[in-house]
């Protein structure tokens, strides 16, 4: 499935997506866009970038999956 750029603003807003954006020193938007790279659902993965770990790419899945983008 490719990566969806009409995303609803409120995930954004999530407080996950807030709380890794924190973590990793980066916007939500750019935490969103790399679980998709990581997830495979889009291409372009930068070498400098963060990689979100297991738990983390598992978490946000099941926020997909609950709530598709």
């Amino acid at each position: 499935m490719p990566y969806r750029e009409d995303i609803p603003e409120k995930i954004y807003h999530d407080e996950v997506v807030c709380f890794l954006a924190d973590r990793y020193h980066t916007t939500p938007r750019k935490v969103l866009h790399r679980f998709f790279e990581q997830v495979g659902r889009t291409a372009g993965m930068e070498r400098k970038a963060f990689r979100l770990e297991e738990n983390e790419l598992a978490i946000l899945r099941d926020m997909t999956e609950r709530n598709p983008l």
